[in-house]
This record gives C-alpha cells, structure tokens and sequence, in this order.
C-alpha cells in the first residue's frame, strides 16, 4: 500500500497572514484538525488544532489580548515541515510520523514539488482499521491515563496536561467511573468561542471539565482487537479510545501512536 493510496486530496490550504479565526472555521466546518500554510502556492508551515490551543494559553501580552480575528496564522503555525513522496510506502509514513513526534505528512511530488495531499495520523489508522491482525487493545495500550474530576477548573486541566505532557485528560465522576475526555479541539473550542465585543461588559464565569468534555466518552474492552478499536475510532472520528476492563475502570487508553507503532512493528516484520 502507498501514501497516494490513503492520503486526503485535494487539500485545504491558508496563508501565514489570514487570522487564526478563518482556519478554526475551516477545521471546524471540514472536521479537520490541520492545514498547511502556504505562500505562494509553496507550503511554509502547518497549523494545527494544537497550535492554536496551546498558543492562546500562552501569556503573550503582544497578541493574545487581540481578538482571534486579529492573530494572524504566521505567529501560531509550525514551521517545520516533514514531506513524503506519493509513491512512499505506509510503513515509510508511519516511520516518518513516529521519529518526527508530529501528526501529518505533506505529500510532494519529489523535491520542491507541487503538494500533492496530506497524510494525517487518522488517515493511517483507517488503513490500520482495515487490516487483518491479531492484536488486542490490552496488547499496544498505554497503561498511564492522566485523569480529572468533572469539577476541575480549565486552569487546573490544562496545567496537568502542561505537567504530564498530555494531550489529553479523561474525566471522572464521583466514585472514579469515567465520563468522558478532554482533548486539544475541546480546549481550542473553548479558548477562542467567546470574545467580549467592544463595550459589551462581560462577567466572566470559571469553566470546569464537564462544560467542554466530549460525552458520552467512547471506550473498547481490553481484549477487543486494536483494529475493531481503530474502527470505532474512524466513524467516531476521535483521536484516541479509552480502555476498560469488565467493571468499566479505567485501565488504559488507546491512541493513534499506540496503532502507528503497530503497523511499525508490522512492516519491520515483514
């Protein structure tokens, strides 16, 4: 199987000086979570639903107190780019994707070359939901799940995040059971909704975990097959899953790293 086989084409694009406001807009109403930044038809960077989270928590008095339509694209995109040929194989993706620490590849047609697509994280777990493979969620899960109370403050949520070095947070209720999840596009979603307009006085109420978690929360059984797991996670369109045992205790969360691994592993194997 090749990149050009499982990439989405034909692109959704911005430019470095549009706002960040646009490029929420264009996340949302496409449900994606990344656009390439071009400039003169030539990439220069990628935004992500991250970039944009993490920036605006950021304390930068020269452009956060802007409102989101002044923030250009250029002081919150990722610079760095990381490309792959259409004709590259899957198992080059995952490699590229998992040495990189990042969640697309731009797909060129060779050096210096027109964008062709990209290749995302959820492109390559929807390849990795169709495969034949006997392997259990117990078997590739991370076993280390930061947790809050659905009463945390987003302050609270996002310095445990910061300290764990998470993207996201399952949230519990009274007695531990779970109830659902916070990630990167809930916390962008709850940084950028809402703008007082200019001299409307606003009085500010504190937001908890259970005002901006995604309920109800998505879990597989442990000793379900990781692909039925990576199906689920394509039609629901989520980026990790949460992992229960018999009782529905939280024993470990699933995420698309987790199923890049595996088709790593798959392809060294064969």
């Amino acid at each position: 199987m090749r990149v050009k086989d499982i990439m989405s084409a034909p692109v959704y694009v911005i430019t470095p000086g549009e706002p960040i406001s646009r490029a929420r807009n264009l996340m949302l109403r496409h449900r994606i979570s990344r656009l390439p930044v071009v400039l003169h038809e030539e990439p220069v960077g990628i935004l992500t639903e991250s970039d944009i989270g993490h920036r605006l928590d950021q304390a930068e008095p020269q452009w956060r107190r802007r409102p989101i339509d002044q923030i250009p694209v250029q002081l919150v995109m990722t610079k760095s780019l990381v490309s792959i040929y259409p004709d590259a194989s899957v198992w080059q993706a995952s490699e590229l994707l998992l040495e990189n620490g990042i969640g697309s590849l731009v797909v060129r047609d060779g050096v210096g070359g027109d964008l062709q697509g990209i290749i995302t994280k959820r492109d390559m777990i929807e390849y990795f939901s169709r495969m034949t493979a006997d392997i259990r969620a117990s078997e590739i899960m991370s076993d280390f799940v930061a947790a809050v109370h659905k009463h945390h403050s987003l302050s609270h949520i996002l310095q445990m995040m910061w300290d764990e070095e998470v993207d996201r947070v399952v949230v519990l209720e009274y007695g531990g059971k779970p109830v659902g999840i916070i990630t990167n596009s809930n916390l962008t979603f709850a940084c950028t909704s809402s703008t007082p307009r200019k001299g409307r006085r606003v009085q500010e109420l504190p937001v908890i975990a259970e005002d901006i978690m995604s309920a109800p929360l998505v879990t597989t059984a442990e000793d379900g097959l990781a692909t039925d797991a990576a199906r689920i996670m394509v039609d629901a369109r989520i980026a990790s899953i949460v992992v229960v045992n018999n009782e529905n205790d939280v024993v470990g969360i699933l995420d698309q790293d987790s199923m890049l691994q595996a088709i790593n592993n798959m392809g060294e194997e064969s």
